[in-house]
């Protein structure tokens, strides 16, 4: 087992909470809130099928270590082939305004 993960809460205004992890080359977020924001009938097979680079993290839920699928920004923008590129631009315009000026802020 790699490193273990902390990741951090998020209240997406859809209604879903975006679990986002900050990791040295940038922003990762849970593949399945990506999914249930932009394109709910996505998931992680159909993901593998499309070639989508996913990474795999382990993080702590309900004190359990479990192994989860991340997305980076290049893997959400990718997904602009087969779900309509408008959600995917409001979903990271979404993530760039609200979510990364507060990992910024941290390492300042």
């Amino acid at each position: 087992m790699g490193r273990v993960w902390t990741y951090w809460e998020f209240d997406h205004p859809l209604g879903s909470t975006v679990r986002v992890i900050s990791t040295p080359l940038g922003l990762e977020i849970f593949t399945e809130d990506v999914f249930n924001i932009v394109a709910a009938e996505l998931n992680n097979e159909k993901v593998i099928l499309m070639n989508i680079h996913s990474q795999e993290r382990y993080v702590v839920i309900e004190e359990e270590v479990v192994k989860i699928k991340t997305l980076n920004f290049t893997a959400i923008n990718s997904l602009k082939t087969i779900v309509k590129a408008d959600l995917i631009n409001k979903f990271l315009h979404w993530v760039r305004i609200k979510i990364r000026p507060i990992f910024q802020r941290q390492y300042l």
